[in-house]
């Protein structure tokens, strides 16, 4: 019995300690009923606008075609078509908890939500909209649109415009979030992660990976060099490069963020992993130049697994009828 005590002593002893490594920077992510019920109005037209393939120029593809919200926001069968294809060159990430990011794309090349959104609909190889009245014209001419535009925007005399579309999409990205047993645990309770799960977490800490994957989604607060002490070896796309055109940004990426990780295989912006265990001993050689071990790598993906949030799945409900 004392041998028990003391194991259970010890790990309460390293739970509190990687509790106070995180939550120096980490802000737990919660469900905010208070927005939520605020914004329940605009929260329900992006809901609509979200799923509505008729913001795509050719009418086929919705947010959701690629953001697959109930497979964690990504991997949706537009995207997995185009990739099969090879007519897509970058994995496309979660939209799940990123309304708090400061980079987006792979890249990092855009800074904020709404530019997001906005290059979302140019992009090519997104909705490619090329004249963005077509889509308002599509959207006046649907009187339900009509009637929930006019709900929300109250006092705009031009309430279906392409402003109001990208801040209802933003409004209900926001509320795409995944609160997790990571969460939990920052909050006090050491029960919600395993002694396993706690040991991954001491030895992410100790490869120093918190010094990329640092803030409440463990990641996308800066762009690093895919590479740092071997060569990445799809040199392919040159990530921020293409954004800045300087040599010295070769290979540089957004520093993914991990919340839901585990959910959202393959791996890296060039999918060069389908195995959370393989990328995160392949992080180790490329970024460190460390051999993780098969017995490292378990640990830390499965304290990677505690970032695994439930899926809002009454939130992400498709729209029984969408506006016609």
């Amino acid at each position: 019995m004392l041998l028990c005590g003391n194991a259970q002593e010890i790990n309460k002893t390293e739970a509190n300690k990687l509790r106070t490594i995180l939550e120096v920077f980490f802000n737990p992510v919660e469900t905010d009923t208070q927005f939520l019920l605020a914004n329940k109005n605009k929260i329900n037209l992006g809901r609509h606008l979200f799923f509505d393939e008729r913001l795509s120029t050719n009418a086929t593809i919705s947010c959701n075609s690629c953001h697959n919200l109930n497979a964690f926001g990504t991997n949706g069968s537009y995207y997995l078509d185009k990739h099969k294809n090879g007519k897509w060159f970058r994995d496309v990430p979660t939209l799940y908890n990123v309304h708090t990011l400061s980079i987006y794309n792979a890249d990092g090349g855009i800074n904020t939500l709404k530019d997001k959104i906005n290059d979302a609909f140019s992009n090519g190889f997104e909705m490619h909209v090329t004249d963005k009245n077509v889509i308002i014209d599509r959207l006046k001419a649907i009187e339900d649109y009509r009637i929930l535009f006019n709900q929300v925007y109250v006092d705009d005399t031009n309430a279906v415009s392409f402003n109001n579309i990208v801040d209802a999409l933003q409004t209900f990205i926001k509320g795409l979030t995944t609160p997790a047993p990571i969460d939990k645990f920052i909050k006090g309770d050491n029960k919600a992660l395993s002694k396993m799960q706690i040991q991954g977490g001491h030895i992410f800490n100790d490869k120093n990976c918190y010094s990329c994957h640092t803030g409440s989604n463990i990641g996308g607060q800066m762009i690093q060099k895919l590479g740092v002490e071997f060569n990445w070896p799809n040199q392919k796309d040159l990530g921020y490069y293409n954004i800045e055109r300087n040599p010295d940004y070769k290979m540089f990426f957004r520093v993914s963020p991990l919340r839901n990780v585990e959910k959202t295989s393959p791996y890296f912006h060039d999918r060069t992993s389908k195995n959370l265990e393989e990328a995160v001993q392949w992080m180790g050689k490329y970024e460190r130049g460390l051999d993780i071990s098969a017995s490292e790598a378990k640990k830390i993906s499965a304290f990677l697994k505690g970032l695994t949030g439930e899926i809002p799945s009454v939130y992400i409900k498709k729209p029984t009828k969408l506006v016609n």
